[in-house]
């Protein structure tokens, strides 16, 4: 594991979970990438899949066990490692890491600046905690959002709340999603022919992320006589009712849950399309990540997932839980090959020229340095 230099600040990264989310793979390649200058440690309350990774990595991680219910032990755990790692600096990633951090920060008299990952996240809480949220942004130093709408939410619902707003988009490692293997290898290593239309998803399988949407649309063509072929990649607490959802559909056979994987970058490379059912989404890493990858992509029209495609420029968006109008929406780009091609270059510029990482990095390392004594 990577000791800090003497030089280094070390920076306190709070987390609620290690899974493979969004907000996980954004502070992994923070903690990758920040550079020398930094010397970054992860506190999460729950464990999850990314903590192997960041082992491998090097990375400095700490799972922290959160009891249920409000568990104010957490407090005093993340006081422990803020004075452990002589810690000089907070950032907090969705609102049960701020309501735990700000205390341990206000103990310990550090800065804190918090990250929000989604607009929908805000406006779902009660009243009862959004008095809450009011009240950490008025006494933290910095509040950061990942996206557009987030941003524009922060500004109109809590002006005034916090001295400092800042955006900073999520960026892509576009050399990750540089397919380097044999396309062909790697299907028949998934268990898929060199003919088979293959739609392909990742993501936490959770209620909202729909990937049953999916399911019902593949079932859809089998019936039109368009069979295809669907990957869903991640894991969750709604594996067991999509499995059964395939097996009443009848397309058992046609889907392949391949579960947790940490080489998600090199299975873009065997997905014809990819699809993104969402009912709901902060900014989509997936779907950047599949842009990135010259993968052509289809989206629910929601929050989030809207705010990425441009539809018909740089992918197809349908309405949410529709699986007819997914199903016609995947047809049409199995048939289409000329929209498949611009659709896939102009999503690949929309990424290359709006969410880099190198861009994303920069900034949170100019945010921290504002925030530093």
């Amino acid at each position: 594991m990577r000791t800090p230099d003497q030089a280094a600040v070390p920076v306190l990264f709070v987390l609620p979970t290690l899974g493979t989310g969004g907000s996980e793979r954004v502070v992994f390649n923070l903690c990758l990438h920040g550079g020398p200058q930094f010397f970054p440690v992860v506190a999460a309350f729950r464990d999850g899949a990314l903590r192997k990774e960041m082992t491998a990595a090097g990375i400095c991680s700490h799972v922290l066990g959160r009891r249920g219910g409000i568990d104010l032990s957490l407090i005093l755990k993340l006081v422990r490692l803020m004075r452990q790692y002589r810690i000089r600096l907070v950032n907090s990633h969705h609102f049960v890491s701020l309501f735990y951090a700000f205390w341990a920060a206000r103990w310990m008299g550090l800065p804190i600046m918090h990250t929000e990952h989604s607009k929908w996240e805000m406006e779902g809480r009660t009243p009862f905690w959004n008095g809450w949220f009011r009240f950490f942004l008025r006494n933290i130093e910095l509040v950061n959002a990942v996206s557009e709408a987030s941003f524009a939410h922060l500004q109109q619902a809590y002006p005034g709340s916090t001295a400092r707003t800042a955006l900073t988009l999520n960026g892509i490692d576009m050399d990750r999603f540089n397919p380097s293997g044999d396309r062909m290898v790697l299907r028949e290593s998934l268990g898929l022919k060199a003919d088979d239309v293959v739609v392909g998803t990742v993501g936490n399988l959770r209620r909202e992320k729909n990937q049953a949407l999916l399911i019902r649309a593949i079932a859809l063509l089998k019936e039109w006589g368009r069979g295809c072929r669907g990957v869903i990649v991640g894991d969750g607490p709604c594996r067991k009712d999509l499995e059964d959802l395939a097996a009443d559909l009848e397309v058992g056979e046609e889907i392949i849950f391949l579960g947790t994987r940490n080489d998600a970058p090199s299975l873009y490379a065997a997905f014809d399309i990819y699809c993104l059912c969402s009912r709901y989404e902060g900014l989509p890493l997936t779907l950047l990540e599949a842009m990135a990858a010259s993968v052509p992509v289809i989206g629910t029209r929601v929050l989030g997932i809207a705010d990425v495609i441009n539809h018909d420029v740089n992918g197809l968006l349908v309405p949410d839980d529709s699986s007819s109008h997914l199903a016609a929406a995947i047809a049409v780009l199995v048939s289409d090959a000329s929209l498949r091609q611009r659709i896939t270059a102009r999503g690949y510029r929309f990424v290359s020229e709006n969410y880099l990482l190198e861009k994303s990095v920069s900034r949170y390392k100019e945010l921290f340095c504002s925030l530093l004594p």
